[in-house]
């Protein structure tokens, strides 16, 4: 009997406009609410501000910039403000080092998820065990950590504009991060071209099998095992 590969896990990881669009969030809303895919989209506090309310049905991290990072009391102030538009906000992409009491913070704040582009050395061990495969880690109670996939190198694929698309490994976590979104003065908001590559990827390989692909705010669930076969058996069944 042969054993099918067990589906690699996704998740697409967009910026969205950091400067002002207050007036002009409407066109940007509409632009991303057709994707063929799941889209976590990391905004400010003041896109989140400007979005707050609105029935956009997006999946929301809050995109915490690197003095933040840093800071414990400035932390908390964005977080307190992030919950108070978004009371079921539980992501955030960190942007700098963020010391091991600034993460209990997090915690604090409701948070379960953090995408990361480093481990930080400065850790107390892993509270509980990830798995197999899967760059992520617990170092306090209640927060996974979840670690952005290294780039291919780029080369010809980085030419075609394919570049930081992994090569799936079976089973395998992949959280990709790039650029989403792009509003020009007259309002005119559209998808940045590598985002439009990956979403395409990433429905090729749904339709394949090979992948499910899914909002960062899930991680938490599939991490500890809660929603993991029901995703894996969804994909096999679109396969």
């Amino acid at each position: 009997m042969i054993r099918r590969k067990q589906p690699a896990t996704v998740v697409l990881c967009a910026t969205a406009p950091r400067q002002a669009i207050t007036g002009r969030s409407r066109a940007w809303l509409e632009s991303v609410r057709s994707v063929a895919v799941p889209v976590t989209w990391a905004v400010g506090i003041d896109t989140l501000s400007d979005i707050a309310g609105q029935d956009h049905g997006l999946d929301l991290a809050l995109d915490i910039p690197p003095a933040a990072c840093g800071s414990r009391s400035r932390l908390r102030e964005i977080l307190l403000r992030g919950r108070d538009l978004m009371p079921d906000l539980a992501a955030v992409v960190l942007r700098g080092p963020t010391p091991a009491a600034n993460r209990g913070v997090l915690v604090e704040e409701g948070i379960g998820v953090a995408v990361v582009a480093a481990f930080e050395e400065e850790s107390r061990g892993n509270r509980r065990p990830a798995p197999k495969g899967w760059a992520c880690r617990n170092p306090v109670w209640g927060l996974w950590e979840v670690l952005v996939t290294p780039a291919r190198p780029a080369g010809i694929a980085g030419w075609l504009g394919f570049g930081g698309i992994p090569r799936l490994s079976s089973g395998g976590l992949h959280v990709l991060r790039t650029d989403g979104v792009s509003v020009g003065n007259n309002g005119a908001a559209s998808l940045a071209p590598r985002l439009e590559r990956w979403i395409s990827w990433a429905g090729q390989q749904r339709f394949r099998g090979t992948a499910s692909v899914v909002p960062l705010s899930l991680l938490p669930r599939l991490i500890s095992g809660v929603d993991r076969e029901v995703v894996g058996r969804s994909v096999l069944r679109a396969a």
